[in-house]
């Protein structure tokens, strides 16, 4: 901190002496260019606000490694996980829309607008005063897409995905869906009424995984249907080259040197290394029936073999 204090001089005067959020936000976005409320620049529909871009995935599909890339950027402010995180929140959302049938009521959604109004407007308002970018990867946040696409009329999103197999496992080496992991929290599950519901307590972990990574999926390919092509990206993790690379930068309308990219693409982050687990061409033929059965088809969409 103190290093800080010393590159950025004597300390604005709107700041006052004991705000340690505004000094937080000025240490994460830079001294602000321009001043605003979060109350104008909900009454202007964020559209004063450089357009932000949303990953949405179901997690351990490279957030992060985009995360290193995009910061490279200096006008990109790039979150992994801000805080709140806003899991909980979303299974809620999600729990919402099924339940209601992607048909809330606008005083159930003005509430959830709320929700992420509060969690993210210093978010928000920074990257407005800063004129920079706002960019979050938290697949948290992936069940409030609809609502961020009302939201912010300008934002991009990018559907991140990874092979069933390899999603599963890294789920199992996690830990989902065991009796003392507490993140479960923020993992959605079947809402009552469905099929998956009444066999959800038989089915073992790799099918809770399994059925996690096609429904979340599942839900981003019908947001994607509803805002169209021209806001969202679909990108396969598991080609993970620079021409990809380079074509989802241009969706974005973001420029990185291709050298720069060809180095981070030699650096592998957030690898787990802990509880092993056989990789999926390792699995035992019943588990692969039993992940086939839930993510066959969307597996074939993208181009999995399973």
């Amino acid at each position: 901190m103190k290093k800080f204090f010393k590159k950025i001089g004597e300390i604005p005067s709107f700041i006052k002496e004991n705000d340690l959020e505004e000094l937080l936000f000025i240490k994460r976005f830079g001294i602000p260019e321009k001043k605003t409320k979060i109350v104008q620049l909900r009454k202007n529909n964020f559209h004063d606000m450089p357009a932000p871009i949303f990953f949405l995935s179901t997690g351990r599909c490279g957030t992060n490694w985009f995360v290193y890339l995009l910061s490279k950027r200096r006008d990109l402010k790039v979150f992994h996980e801000p805080k709140p995180n806003l899991g909980i929140q979303g299974v809620m959302m999600y729990d919402y829309l099924k339940e209601s049938n992607y048909s809330l009521d606008e005083k159930i959604k003005n509430i959830f607008k709320e929700i992420i109004y509060i969690a993210r407007e210093q978010y928000f308002r920074y990257s407005y005063k800063t004129n920079n970018r706002y960019v979050e990867t938290n697949n948290q946040i992936t069940f409030f897409a609809p609502l961020l696409a009302e939201m912010f009329p300008q934002a991009k999103f990018i559907h991140l995905y990874r092979h069933p197999g390899e999603f599963v496992r890294s789920a199992l080496r996690r830990n989902f869906f065991s009796k003392d992991n507490a993140d479960d929290l923020k993992r959605i599950k079947p809402i009552p009424g469905t099929d998956d519901f009444s066999k959800w307590k038989e089915y073992s972990q790799l099918e809770k995984s399994s059925w996690l990574w096609n429904e979340t999926n599942y839900f981003i390919e019908n947001f994607k249907k509803s805002v169209g092509e021209s806001r969202c990206y679909a990108f396969n993790f598991n080609n993970l080259i620079v021409e990809e690379i380079e074509g989802l930068l241009n969706f974005l309308e973001v420029k990185i040197p291709r050298n720069l990219i060809t180095r981070k693409l030699s650096k592998r982050t957030n690898v787990q290394t802990k509880n092993q687990y056989p990789i999926y061409k390792d699995w035992d033929n019943s588990d692969k029936i039993k992940l086939k059965r839930h993510c066959k088809e969307l597996a074939s969409k993208y181009g999995y073999q399973l």
